[in-house]
């Protein structure tokens, strides 16, 4: 009976200044290279209504989270911040009361809420209720001190473009955040980090700013890291 030789392909390098690791969050803050100026968090939100036949629903694609954890992990991240660092939260909608509820009931939340943004997607129906899901907020909180602003950048709080894999959020947007709240050189952290559009955002914005993100599943992290090593062939 012949045996057949299963091939592996070794994990190619990341982009330079980009740094992706196959690690909880927590370990993550446990062992930051520096202090960042933004952290970004799409945490994997935990819906009670999330059934098994619907391809949208989250749970079904990866390992969800409790409101009440998600909200530690983040008033964790404020302590490794620099002084006027931002926090940028990928929420959805339906999760907007519960995630009130889980900062109310935290009694050392301590990032101060400054804006918010939307992100309108093309194409697809989009899940939901009452309407169905075809735009996604995230909100931006500060840490006590001056943040940076580059104010010869422009971006707006609203955002559309086409809807990527399951839970992808926009590049091409994130590079202009990292343009306008970040400095050269800036070290920027990826909480929750699923495909890190995030890390190849700054890539792309350059000046030597730095990533490093957190994707704790081995499968998305290594296609991940694949998305990353492909757009270093194509630029």
């Amino acid at each position: 009976m012949s045996q057949l030789t299963l091939l592996t392909v070794d994990e190619p390098k990341q982009p330079p200044g980009v740094e992706l690791r196959n690690c909880s969050v927590q370990d993550l803050l446990a062992n930051m290279p520096g202090a960042p100026s933004l952290i970004v968090a799409d945490p994997p939100w935990s819906y009670t209504n999330d059934r098994s036949g619907l391809n949208g629903c989250a749970g079904n694609h990866y390992a969800t989270v409790t409101d009440t954890e998600i909200v530690d992990v983040l008033a964790l991240a404020h302590g490794v911040a620099k002084p006027g660092g931002r926090l940028a939260v990928w929420l959805t909608w339906p999760k907007l009361q519960n995630w009130i509820d889980a900062v109310e009931a935290c009694d050392r939340w301590p990032w101060r809420f400054v804006s918010g943004g939307a992100w309108t997607k093309i194409g697809g129906p989009g899940i939901g209720y009452h309407w169905l899901g075809n735009s996604e907020p995230v909100f931006l909180f500060c840490k006590e001190g001056k943040p940076h602003t580059n104010t010869t950048i422009t971006t707006s709080n609203a955002h559309t473009s086409r809807r990527q894999k399951h839970s992808e959020k926009p590049a091409g947007w994130m590079v202009e955040w990292l343009q306008r709240w970040t400095a050269p050189d800036d070290l920027i952290c990826d909480l929750f980090a699923g495909m890190a559009p995030l890390g190849r955002a700054v890539a792309m914005a350059g000046e030597g700013r730095r990533y490093v993100g957190a994707e704790l599943d081995p499968k998305r992290y290594r296609e991940a890291v694949d998305k990353l090593a492909l757009w270093r062939c194509l630029e």
